[in-house]
C-alpha cells in the first residue's frame, strides 16, 4: 500500500509545470561616435578649370541659299549625306522666259554686229561716223544685257561652292524659294575642329592660347589649345544667326584627331584658365565659414581640435588653396 502511494505520489510531481528557464538577453553594445576624418595640409599643383560641351564640326561649312527671290524650285538633285564635287548642281528655280529672252537677245546682237560689219566697209568719206559710233555703243549695250541675262539664269541653279558633303537639304520641288533663305547645308568633312560652347560667366577667363584637356566620348582625352574664341554678334554667341555656324563656337586645337570620327560627334573639353604650383592646400570638405569668416578644426598631437582663422585664395571643386593660417603637415578636421 505504501509503495502504491509513494508511486502515486512521484507521478503527481511528474505532472507539476517545470520552472522556466531565463531568456538569454543580447548584450547591447553602446554605439560609437563617429570619428571626423582628418586630413593633412600639403602641397600641390592646382588648376581652375572651365569646362564646356561641344562637338566636331567641319572648319569649312556653310549654308546653301538661292540668290533669286519668289521663284519655283522645278528640280532637286541631291539629299542629306550625299557627297558631291565643286560646282555640282544641286537645285534648279523655274526660268521663266529667260530663255527665250537670252535666244531673242542672240539674234538682235548677231543682226547689229552684221550692219556694223557692213558700215565699216563702206567709203570711209561717205560714212556718217557720228551714225557708226552710234551702231556700236548698241552693240556694246546689247552684249552687255546678254551677259546680265545670261547671269541671272545662272544663279537659278544652286552649285556646290566647293567638294564635300551635304549635312542637311529641306528644299523640295515646288517650294518656293526666298532670296539668301537657307534651304541646305554643306561641309568638309576632312577638315574637322573642336568645337565648344562654355558657360558666358567663363569667356571671360578664357583666352587663346591656354591648355586644354578634350574627352572625345568613345576616343579617350587629348591636350590641346585655344585656337579661337566665339565671334560675338551683338553680345550674344551665335554668329549669323546660325546654331552650327562655327562662329558661335570656342575652337580648340589638338595635334591629330583619332580616325573613325565624324562631324557631330559629342565632346566636352577643360580650359586651364589658371595653375599654381606648390600651393599649400587642404580638402574644401574640411573648410568651415561663418559669415565672411573662413577656419579649420586644426588636430593636435594630444588628440585636442581648436578653431584657427584661414585666408583662401583659388578654390576647384575638391581642393582650397590655403594662403594664411596654417603650415604643412598640420592636420584639420573634416565636417
Amino acid at each position: 500500500m505504501l509503495a502504491v502511494v509513494g508511486f502515486a505520489l512521484l507521478a503527481g510531481c511528474s505532472l507539476m509545470p517545470q520552472e522556466e528557464e531565463k531568456e538569454a538577453l543580447p548584450e547591447i553594445k553602446v554605439p560609437k561616435i563617429s570619428q571626423k576624418p582628418e586630413y593633412p595640409v600639403k602641397k600641390k599643383t592646382l588648376e581652375l578649370k572651365a569646362t564646356g560641351s561641344g562637338k566636331l564640326l567641319s572648319a569649312q561649312e556653310e549654308n546653301l541659299f538661292f540668290e533669286t527671290d519668289n521663284r519655283r524650285i522645278t528640280d532637286v538633285y541631291v539629299k542629306a549625306g550625299d557627297k558631291v564635287k565643286q560646282g555640282q548642281v544641286l537645285a534648279e528655280l523655274d526660268p521663266g522666259d529667260l530663255n527665250s529672252q537670252i535666244r531673242r537677245k542672240e539674234i538682235d546682237i548677231e543682226k547689229t554686229e552684221l550692219d556694223l560689219k557692213e558700215a565699216m566697209r563702206g567709203d570711209s568719206e561717205t560714212a556718217d561716223s557720228v551714225l557708226l559710233r552710234k551702231q556700236q555703243l548698241d552693240y556694246e549695250l546689247m552684249k552687255e544685257e546678254l551677259a546680265e541675262l545670261k547671269e541671272e539664269l545662272s544663279s537659278l541653279k544652286l552649285v556646290a561652292p566647293y567638294s564635300g558633303t551635304i549635312v542637311s537639304f529641306t528644299a523640295e520641288k515646288g517650294d518656293l524659294a526666298r532670296a539668301y533663305e537657307s534651304i541646305g547645308r554643306i561641309a568638309d568633312m576632312d577638315s574637322l575642329v573642336v568645337a565648344v560652347q562654355f558657360n558666358t560667366n567663363d569667356m571671360d577667363s578664357i583666352a587663346p592660347g591656354m591648355e586644354t584637356i578634350v574627352d572625345i566620348n568613345a576616343a579617350g582625352e587629348f591636350k590641346g589649345k585655344v585656337k579661337r574664341l566665339p565671334v560675338e554678334d551683338d553680345g550674344q554667341q551665335g554668329g549669323n544667326g546660325d546654331e552650327e555656324s562655327l562662329d558661335a563656337y570656342t575652337l580648340i586645337e589638338i595635334a591629330k584627331l583619332p580616325d573613325g570620327l565624324g562631324r557631330g560627334t559629342p565632346l566636352s573639353a577643360s580650359v586651364i584658365v589658371q595653375r599654381k604650383e606648390n600651393a599649400l592646400t587642404i580638402p574644401l570638405s574640411s573648410l568651415r565659414t561663418q559669415n565672411s569668416r573662413h577656419y579649420v578644426l586644426v588636430a593636435g598631437k594630444d588628440g585636442s581640435k581648436g578653431e584657427v582663422d584661414v585666408e583662401t585664395g583659388i578654390q576647384t571643386s575638391t581642393d582650397v588653396e590655403i594662403i594664411k593660417g596654417l603650415e604643412e603637415g598640420q592636420k584639420v578636421v573634416g565636417k
